[in-house]
């Protein structure tokens, strides 16, 4: 990797010798330094060198120092500016702090004091480009959608580079580039020409692995022309790789000649590309982990299932033999009660429903579809989900519910079925670690306006605020080493795929309470639904 490349000084001054005499001052201290003799020089400049820090005199020809700052901040705003004056005047002072000066320096220069001047302009400098990665990089990782991510790396790139347009380009299975999300593109054909460059820098991976750069005067072998996108347009391409494996591109653009990327802006944008990879890889994870979530869910229920199945088919093996024992007496002429073996019959299939029943939920939860389907009863997801966690719940509390009938949403049974076997088994290991003598869970249905709002509460030791604040976040978890720390994440993400929302509110010793909310099927008839109330799902 080279090493970085020195902080950028830009010298404004209409006088000669107090130009060279800074240059040489600073270029001891291992800065590079350019000079301008005005302000109008000095904006063309700009896009040159895009300096970290502007000395400029405050009288100069043709453009004041002022206008000058006015200027640098609408281009460069992270630019700082220091003010050189050999006027004490304080309107000026004023003015030119307010416009955003770092610092003013009287002239003649005490040399000390210039040099801690400069010092502290560029450690703020630093500062606030490391604090502006640092907030991009949070909220690469602090979104709870995962299929989020492209977007919210492309606006957060957006910002910090300040660039006019970003394009993440991610490899499909073939290996072809993607475009996975943009913004402040101008047209179709814009993104095509990005994506064109991209696909060259990946192509050219096995010889050169650096990032593509290039402005007018600035070419780079790799993307040749940019006239496609305009005159004066500039475009850093850095490719994202994990060792040999390829993620994609991402591409970054400004359209203005005055604002053109430079080479020491590869520093940040190789900072931001190893954040991005990073982010991308664990949502990639992340994903993988969901996926293997469902799977965790039936597992944490696996041995209540087992005695789900076991008591049917027990109750079914013993009714056939009873059937076969009956269906022997007749062979062989004695006498049998035909309504006890009518009943026998339907005692089996009774049983032989329920197993098939459990199957069904079983095979429901395991479907990863959450956005097919139309619209479906919700009492079906529901009663699925009590079902499968029975085991779970019935050890450790009374479960009492009140669902509607006729209330429908829309998308899978399997998927909003794996939400609420999440919310029940967490409320019964709330309950589990809790002390108090009323064990209860509850699960209440109804219909607000087009919502429907279900409730899942338990009376369990409740949640401390510092812990209700993260609970929805990827991977965190109170259950030690035994919880992934995505299931209430990944419920979440399945409800807003589905146009709703979940809440919780808890007081710790006085229990917690789970609301999910899903856009409901629009009333046909107006009138009341009647509830049904009842013990637990059995």
């Amino acid at each position: 990797m080279s090493s970085p490349l020195p902080e950028q000084i830009l010298v404004v001054d209409d006088e000669r010798d107090m130009r060279l005499l800074l240059r040489y001052q600073l270029e001891q201290e291992g800065y590079a330094v350019t000079e301008a003799s005005d302000g109008q020089a000095a904006l063309k400049l700009l896009r040159e060198c895009s300096p970290s820090l502007i000395i400029t005199d405050v009288r100069m020809p043709f453009m004041s120092g002022l206008e000058l700052l006015r200027q640098v901040k609408q281009v460069l705003p992270a630019t700082e500016v220091i003010v050189a004056t050999g006027y004490a005047e304080v309107e000026t002072a004023i003015e030119c702090m307010r416009a955003g000066a770092f610092d003013l320096l009287r002239k003649p220069f005490n040399i000390r004091e210039m040099y801690a001047c400069v010092t502290r302009a560029l450690d703020r400098y630093r500062l606030n480009a490391s604090a502006d990665l640092v907030r991009a990089s949070q909220s690469f990782f602090e979104t709870n959608e995962f299929d989020r991510i492209p977007q919210t790396i492309v606006e957060g790139s957006r910002t910090l580079m300040a660039a006019d347009a970003v394009v993440l380009l991610m490899q499909d299975v073939q290996g072809r580039l993607q475009v996975a999300h943009a913004c402040g593109l101008e047209s179709e054909a814009e993104g095509g020409v990005l994506s064109e460059l991209g696909e060259r820098v990946v192509q050219s991976l096995p010889s050169d692995r650096t990032p593509a750069l290039a402005a007018p005067g600035l070419e780079d072998r790799r993307l040749g022309s940019l006239q496609a996108l305009g005159r004066g347009a500039s475009v850093i391409l850095h490719p994202l790789t994990v060792g040999e494996r390829v993620l994609g591109v991402l591409g970054l653009m400004r359209r203005d000649g005055l604002r053109m990327f430079s080479r020491k802006e590869l520093d940040r944008a190789a900072m931001l590309a190893s954040h991005v990879v990073l982010a991308l890889e664990n949502g990639r994870l992340a994903c993988q982990l969901a996926s293997s979530e469902r799977l965790a869910t039936l597992g944490q229920v696996a041995a209540g299932i087992g005695h789900e199945i076991n008591n049917p088919a027990a109750y079914v093996l013993s009714n056939l033999s009873y059937i076969q024992e009956q269906v022997v007496a007749l062979r062989q002429g004695e006498p049998v009660d035909l309504e006890e073996l009518e009943q026998a019959v339907l005692d089996a299939r009774e049983g032989a429903l329920r197993i098939s029943d459990i199957v069904r939920d079983m095979r429901s939860l395991g479907k990863s579809d959450e956005e097919a389907g139309g619209w479906f009863e919700l009492n079906e997801a529901i009663r699925s989900a009590l079902r499968i966690a029975q085991m779970d719940t019935m050890k450790q509390a009374s479960v009492q519910t009140e669902l509607p009938g006729g209330l429908e949403v829309r998308g899978s049974p399997g998927p909003v079925s794996q939400v609420f076997v999440n919310l029940l088994v967490n409320a019964a290991q709330a309950l589990e670690a809790g002390t108090g003598a009323r064990k209860e869970i509850r699960v209440t249905a109804r219909r607000e306006a087009d919502m429907a709002v279900i409730e899942v509460s338990d009376t369990g030791p409740g949640i401390p605020s510092e812990v209700l604040s993260r609970l929805f976040q990827p991977f965190f978890t109170t259950k030690g080493s035994t919880g992934t720390g995505l299931g209430l994440s990944i419920s979440r993400n399945i409800v807003r795929r589905l146009g709703g929302e979940i809440a919780v509110r808890s007081v710790p010793g006085d229990g917690t309470v789970f609301t999910v909310s899903l856009p409901a099927r629009p009333r046909v008839e107006e009138g009341q639904v009647p509830v049904v109330p009842s013990r637990s799902a059995g």
